[in-house]
């Protein structure tokens, strides 16, 4: 009886002891201790590397030297600082911080198109190696400096860095993470498709405070980590469409012998790529599928009609080629950059021939022979079949 109870006192003495260990949260950080950043910005300025970091502010919280910019929950604050690469820069910015700045809750990182004429090899390391970055931030391009977008008050959302999360995940533009960052850099292809940032015109609320908001505008291509090119509309409707990334768009549909426009919103677009290789040919086709519904029609013409239906889908499918043709151009013809991940589908299907021939691929793509198609299905009109406004007679 003795030696069951000295046993059993000699497996729970351990146990204890480890409730000993778990009973407190010595390397706690509180939350008081932290300055949270939302979102950072990456300039160069005066040749140095410019980081810049909006911090929150909960209510009541004093900002550090200057006024904050107040936010629907709160005031954000930005502090930048300079350095030869963008760890000194964080280095420098810390000890402009009385608190210590906590990156886990970034989730937008703005890089200027001057930055990127740089190289983005630096600060894409940087992100994914430093402990706290999120791997899965969005990342945007802008015109002008990054800070100056982080800046901005939004009237529609708390903060700016809440603004471009929100447009990243409605697909306004290339939705482009850290991750997808280093892959589309380090993979074959060696490019990358960012949404441009623009800072929209002032408007006044009322309370007479002027307040701006980012918005989309156009596309900065990268090539081998160099900024290389900013295109806008139609030719990025091309470069988004092939890269499979054209969502929430309105586009216009003419039709040939019919005056006035048709206004289609596709519900989806998907460009499938497939990869050929032939006698030493390579080649590749390019399948689109779209399908949408009418939102607008100002011609006469009434969509109940099918040869008019069947139309409009023509149309639309002639004007998805053309937009197509024109972005691979682009890439062919101009850039010589393999914008739309050919060599990815090469290696995928053809491993023993891309292996052979990878490092001509530079020379194979300029002179590839892509073919496009393109099949489009109107599935709705909207509310009406027929055109609105004008007289029944003049309806034909």
């Amino acid at each position: 009886m003795m030696t069951g109870r000295l046993l059993a006192r000699i497996v729970l003495l351990p146990l204890l002891s480890c409730t000993l260990l778990l009973g407190g949260c010595w390397d706690r950080n509180e939350i008081n201790d932290l300055a949270i950043v939302l979102a950072t910005g990456v300039d160069w300025t005066d040749g140095e590397v410019e980081l810049a970091a909006q911090i929150f502010v909960p209510r009541g919280g004093a900002g550090e030297g200057g006024a904050p910019a107040e936010s629907a929950s709160g005031v954000t604050l930005i502090r930048t600082a300079q350095g030869t690469t963008i760890a000194e820069a964080l280095n420098r910015l810390q000890r402009q911080v009385s608190r210590e700045m906590f990156w886990g809750h970034c989730e937008v990182i703005v890089i200027s198109e001057e930055a990127g004429q740089q190289g983005l090899r630096e600060y894409i390391d940087f992100f994914l190696r430093y402990p706290q970055f999120r791997e899965h931030a969005y990342v945007f391009s802008s015109k002008g400096k990054a800070k100056e977008l982080l800046a901005l008050l939004d009237p529609l959302e708390r903060n700016s860095a809440e603004s471009l999360r929100e447009m990243a995940i409605l697909g306004l533009g290339a939705r482009v993470t850290v991750l997808d960052l280093a892959k589309g850099i380090k993979g074959p292809s060696e490019t990358v498709i960012l949404s441009r940032l623009l800072v929209s015109p002032s408007t006044h609320t009322e309370q007479s405070s002027i307040v701006n908001s980012p918005t989309v505008n156009g596309l900065s291509l990268y090539n081998r980590g160099y900024y290389v090119k900013t295109v806008k509309e139609p030719l990025s409707l091309g470069v988004l469409m092939l890269a499979n990334e054209l969502n929430n768009i309105i586009l216009q549909v003419e039709v040939a012998g019919i005056p006035g426009i048709f206004s289609v919103r596709p519900h989806k677009i998907e460009a499938r790529l497939k990869p050929a290789i032939r006698e030493d040919k390579w080649s590749m086709t390019i399948n689109i599928e779209t399908k949408g519904e009418v939102v607008l029609n100002t011609t006469n013409a009434s969509l109940a009609k099918q040869q008019v239906m069947a139309a409009v889908e023509q149309a639309w499918e002639e004007e998805m080629k053309l937009l197509a043709e024109q972005a691979i151009q682009l890439a062919q013809d101009e850039l010589h950059a393999d914008l739309f991940q050919f060599a990815v589908k090469f290696r995928r299907h053809y491993p023993r021939q891309w292996k052979a021939q990878e490092a001509q691929w530079d020379d194979i793509f300029s002179k590839l022979e892509v073919q496009v198609t393109a099949h489009a299905k109107i599935t709705g009109s909207g509310k009406s079949t027929t055109p609105q406004g004008i007289p029944g007679s003049e309806n034909k």
